[in-house]
C-alpha cells in the first residue's frame, strides 16, 4: 500500500499544468494526512470553517482530479456514498454493517492480478468485507451482559 506525500503531488499537479487554489491545497492535505476514508461532504464540512469561500463543488471538483491522476481512488463499499481514499494499491477494506465504519484491513488475503487477463485489460481491483466491528461487537456483548433469560 502506497501512500504519497502532499508536497510531491502538489509539485506534480503544477508541472502537468493545474492551477492549484489554497483551497484545493487544503483538500490535497487533508485527504493525504492519514489512513482515512472520505467522503467529499466530510471534507467540506471539515474545512469550511478554515476556508469559508470552499463551494461543495471545489471539493468534489478537487476529488475528482486527484481520483484522474492517479493520487487518490474510489471506493464503493457503502451503497450510499463515494468513499475517498489515498491509500494506493490493491488493498482489503472492511464495512461495518452496523456504524459504517470503513478501515483498510491486513489480511492473508491476497489476489494476483496481472494487467491482462483472458484477453482483458484490468484497470482497477477492489476488495470489499463486509461485517461488524471489533467495537460494535464489544458494545453488543456489553449490552447483553446483565440480561437474564428464564
Amino acid at each position: 500500500m502506497k501512500k504519497r506525500n502532499y508536497k510531491e503531488i502538489v509539485r506534480e499537479l503544477k508541472e502537468r499544468g493545474y492551477t492549484l487554489s489554497m483551497a484545493r491545497i487544503a483538500i490535497l492535505r487533508y485527504v493525504m494526512k492519514e489512513n482515512a476514508h472520505y467522503t467529499a461532504e466530510e471534507i467540506y464540512k471539515d474545512l469550511k470553517h478554515e476556508y469559508p469561500t470552499l463551494s461543495i463543488a471545489t471539493v468534489y471538483n478537487t476529488l475528482k482530479l486527484l481520483s484522474k491522476e492517479g493520487y487518490i481512488q474510489q471506493i464503493m463499499i457503502d451503497p450510499n456514498k463515494v468513499i475517498y481514499d489515498s491509500t494506493l494499491g490493491v488493498h482489503p477494506h472492511f464495512y461495518c454493517k452496523i456504524c459504517g465504519k470503513i478501515e483498510d484491513i491486513s489480511s492473508d488475503l491476497t489476489v494476483s492480478v496481472n494487467r491482462e487477463m483472458d484477453g482483458n485489460r484490468v484497470d482497477e481491483v477492489h476488495i470489499y468485507v463486509y461485517g461488524i466491528c471489533k467495537d460494535c461487537l464489544r458494545k453488543e456483548k456489553e449490552g447483553n451482559k446483565g440480561l437474564r433469560i428464564n
